[in-house]
């Protein structure tokens, strides 16, 4: 895999975010109650990996600016570079927050998702 920057890794993940927000929105309001299909937000810009969550637990996520969920195994570029600590891991998923340039980049992302 490529060598990718901090910056680079939290541009990645927040353009998964936006897909993502997306795929809640529909997802809520045709009424999903199941776990819903995500796209992992890893750092890796070709990751196509889906992720199950229910809308409970991505909006668990979400309340994080800094959270991104993964595919397991998906989390080693993000903390191999140091840019992400793992926060929590599940079968069906791990948990990293943004740290440093990335995590600055992922909050400053965020507002702008938010706004």
């Amino acid at each position: 895999m490529p060598d990718l920057t901090e910056e680079r890794m939290a541009e990645n993940q927040a353009t998964f975010r936006e897909a993502n927000e997306r795929i809640e929105a529909a997802a809520d309001d045709m009424g999903i109650f199941e776990p819903v299909p995500f796209i992992c937000e890893c750092a890796a810009r070709d990751c196509t990996e889906i992720v199950r969550l229910t809308l409970a637990e991505y909006e668990d996520v979400r309340a994080k600016p800094r959270r991104f969920f993964n595919v397991p195994g998906h989390e080693a570029l993000s903390v191999e570079a140091g840019a992400g600590v793992v926060v929590e891991s599940t079968p069906r998923y791990v948990l990293v927050d943004k740290v440093g340039v990335a995590g600055e980049i992922a909050d400053e992302r965020y507002q702008e998702l938010a706004d």
